[in-house]
């Protein structure tokens, strides 16, 4: 066999079966490097097949002797049986990723067929069944003059076989692809139909090349052109077909234009939008009011359809000068109209809840004034009863109107709370700001609350020692403050505890701190303790009665003065409502230290539970 191929490399013909062979194997070995596509492996056999064939049929042509010519057209049917199988194995692989394609009895046929078709041919000199013993080179010619027999049909009607399946395959493809695919199918089907047509030309009508079997030539030619396809076309690209899934499904309008302000491509979203079928002129019109100079967003608004729409501007650069003239631009248009009417509809309920909040201020304020008047002569009243001046009265006629003296005490404080928060909420406050003692403050506080606290079996404790601090406020609206602080422990305080008063001075600052041993207030209840007619609740019940607005009221006065009201508190432990001023002099301050014989520091009493000896009560 070896000595067939002396000589052969000085004939063109094997030099042009090898320079197609050697173009096949750059093409197909830069294939399987580069891209990345389905049945990469029934391509890459197909390629190997086909070159094989090439180089085989070139040395045939390029071999003088019989047996040489014999020998190498027996050994071409390897790679010619090998190509249809594996194309039809490819095709199934690309068009439809068949799953059975990795089956064993499947892939025993992409083995057999080639294998059995090989062997048959090879033991043709046992029983010219391919290939008839007249087969000759004829007198004069160069080239064996095949005389087919039986088996040599039998083995291309198994081989058509394949390529019927491969046509039946590609059918299938264009019954369920999109239109964009067609181009694709079609070249997959010219490729299959050029090595056929070659094949039954060569067949039935002695069609050759260089006296030669045309359908490896063919093939080769279509496989290039099926190759330059797969490379350029984006079909089948993840990223091709990814970007123009996402292009035609998004919610958003996307409308192309180019550098005349036409439109010349738009997705789904915006043919259903109507956007196609606005007149040309209309079309024009609404570009142009488009600012496609300034980029990602404008102020121009399109109406499409009594839809409102923002547009979204992005220009497009040219790939090959992407710092010269721009392609186009890209719009998108983002529906805005039920924004607008959500909007809209906003605006106006924060209207009317303003209008209904304002009445619902001067009803309250009305209100109350109404009350005050009535009120004053009420308490008057009664205090002038339960004065004597008016003549003895039994005992059980004072004792009601005691309850309705506290009562209307009570029913006077709520009502000059809510129109002191009136005030505060709508900036009608007007504070001073004086220096004031907040130290004696504190202790005015306390001694006026004593008799409150008594009743609720409270004991009131302060440091003893002149201690002051000076700050600038408002002499009205810190006493204000500190009663709301006092009275707030005193009533959030369990019988027989102590509710602390203490003074502290740190770096400028002053902090005025109440101290309660009651229920303490859980995490997150900020909002409640500060906030408008809210109280913490406890167990399901407010922990006690009250309108709700003494800690609102002193944290705005609080702030209006530049201060701030906190508090400190665990459940189970009590609490501790602290209030921060800045001092306006530093000498002005004067602190007793638990050292002095004659005081209780404050901070000592913040940790003690006990009443001091040397603490006034």
């Amino acid at each position: 066999m070896m000595t067939c191929f002396e000589g052969i490399t000085t004939q063109p013909v094997f030099w042009a079966a090898g320079s197609v062979g050697l173009i096949a194997a750059i093409v197909m070995i830069s294939m399987l490097w580069v891209q990345r596509f389905r049945g990469k492996l029934y391509y890459a056999l197909t390629f190997f097949a086909m070159i094989y064939t090439l180089l085989i049929v070139g040395a045939e042509a390029s071999a003088v002797a019989f047996d040489c010519q014999y020998k190498l057209g027996v050994a071409a049917w390897l790679g010619n049986a090998l190509v249809p199988v594996a194309w039809c194995f490819f095709v199934y692989a690309y068009v439809h990723q068949s799953s059975w394609l990795g089956k064993k009895r499947v892939v025993a046929a992409l083995v057999l067929a080639p294998v059995l078709s090989f062997a048959f041919a090879a033991t043709n000199t046992h029983h010219g069944l391919v290939y008839d013993h007249a087969t000759t080179i004829p007198p004069g010619a160069r080239q064996i003059d095949y005389i087919h027999g039986p088996g040599f049909y039998a083995i291309m009607a198994v081989l058509y076989a394949f390529v019927g399946a491969t046509y039946y395959g590609l059918y299938k493809g264009f019954r369920r692809s999109r239109r964009s695919a067609w181009p694709l199918l079609t070249m997959l089907a010219v490729v299959t139909m050029t090595p056929l047509a070659a094949n039954a030309a060569y067949i039935f009508l002695g069609f050759t090349i260089f006296g030669l079997d045309p359908t490896s030539f063919m093939f080769s030619v279509g496989i290039f052109a099926f190759t330059f396809m797969l490379l350029t076309n984006k079909t089948l690209d993840m990223a091709s077909v990814g970007q123009s899934v996402l292009f035609n499904t998004m919610s958003e309008a996307v409308v192309l234009v180019d550098n005349n302000k036409n439109v010349v491509l738009m997705n789904t979203a915006a043919k259903k939008r109507g956007f196609c079928k606005v007149p040309k002129d209309e079309a024009a019109a609404l570009l142009a009011t488009i600012d496609t100079r300034s980029l990602r967003t404008t102020e121009a608004s399109v109406t499409i359809d009594e839809r409102v729409y923002d547009p979204r501007v992005q220009e497009i650069e040219s790939p090959l000068d992407p710092d010269g003239t721009i392609l186009g631009w890209s719009v998108t248009l983002v529906d805005i109209t039920d924004r607008i009417a959500i909007t809209r509809a906003l605006e106006n309920a924060l209207l009317r809840a303003d209008e209904a909040n304002r009445a619902k201020d001067e009803f309250i304020s009305a209100v109350s004034h109404e009350l005050r008047t009535p009120l004053t002569s009420l308490k008057g009243g009664l205090a002038l009863a339960l004065s004597g001046r008016l003549g003895d009265m039994d005992d059980r006629v004072r004792s009601p109107l005691e309850i309705a003296q506290r009562n209307g005490v009570r029913l006077s404080r709520l009502v000059d709370n809510i129109l002191l928060s009136q005030k505060i909420d709508g900036d009608a406050l007007s504070l001073d700001q004086q220096p004031v003692d907040l130290g004696a403050l504190l202790k005015d506080s306390l001694e006026e609350n004593q008799m409150f606290a008594a009743e609720q079996r409270i004991k009131l404790v302060r440091p003893k020692g002149d201690q002051s601090a000076i700050i600038t406020g408002d002499a009205f609206a810190l006493r204000q403050i500190i009663d709301n602080l006092v009275s707030n422990a005193i009533k959030f305080s369990d019988p027989d505890s102590i509710v602390e008063g203490a003074l502290s001075v740190s770096d400028g600052h002053v902090r005025l701190s109440i101290k309660d041993n009651g229920r303490g207030i859980p995490d997150g209840m900020e909002d409640q303790v500060f906030g408008r007619f809210a109280q913490v609740k406890n167990g399901g019940q407010f922990a006690t009665q009250g309108s709700g607005l003494g800690l609102h009221i002193s944290q705005q006065l609080a702030r209006q003065m530049s201060g701030k009201i906190f508090y400190e508190s665990e459940v189970g432990q009590g609490s501790v409502f602290h209030m921060d001023y800045a001092t306006i002099a530093a000498h002005q301050v004067k602190v007793i230290h638990a050292a002095d014989p004659d005081a209780t520091d404050a901070s000592a009493l913040q940790h003690r539970g006990d009443l001091p000896e040397n603490a006034q009560v």
